[in-house]
């Protein structure tokens, strides 16, 4: 299975029960990059610092984790075994500048390590989006 894929975000509804991802992060990029992944018909993934690869619809609770360069290493192993475990064979990750947000370059070299182990292609766009 192709997947697009994109990082998670600060901003997220602060529910107390676990809701779906796509409902928990508030993003116009996140938002329009499932836009597109449901267009093509394709897969969606969010990466979270937190809990890895998760799907739109798997109901997860609040957090706030920045993923920080020193967990990229083991959080990539979490990520290889999911990719693994749902069977995808391609990822399209979209993600902003580093120039904008230098916090991103962990979720960059985490996705890019995770499909290494994986042996999944991998194809980074870098987008100017809203946030």
């Amino acid at each position: 299975m192709k997947a697009y894929c994109t990082y998670c975000s600060a901003e997220k509804n602060d529910s107390e029960k676990a809701i779906p991802a796509i409902d928990l992060y508030n993003s116009h990029r996140i938002s329009e990059v499932y836009k597109w992944s449901q267009e093509k018909g394709l897969g969606f993934l969010i990466l979270s610092g937190k809990y890895g690869l998760v799907e739109p619809t798997e109901r997860i609770h609040y957090y706030d984790h920045l993923l920080k360069p020193k967990e990229v290493e083991p959080h990539s192993d979490l990520l290889a075994s999911q990719i693994k475990a749902m069977g995808i064979t391609e990822i399209v990750f979209f993600m902003s500048r580093l120039e904008k947000d230098p916090n991103l370059q962990a979720y960059r070299d985490c996705i890019t390590k995770a499909c290494i182990k994986s042996n999944v292609a991998l194809t980074i766009n870098v987008i100017d989006f809203q946030d």
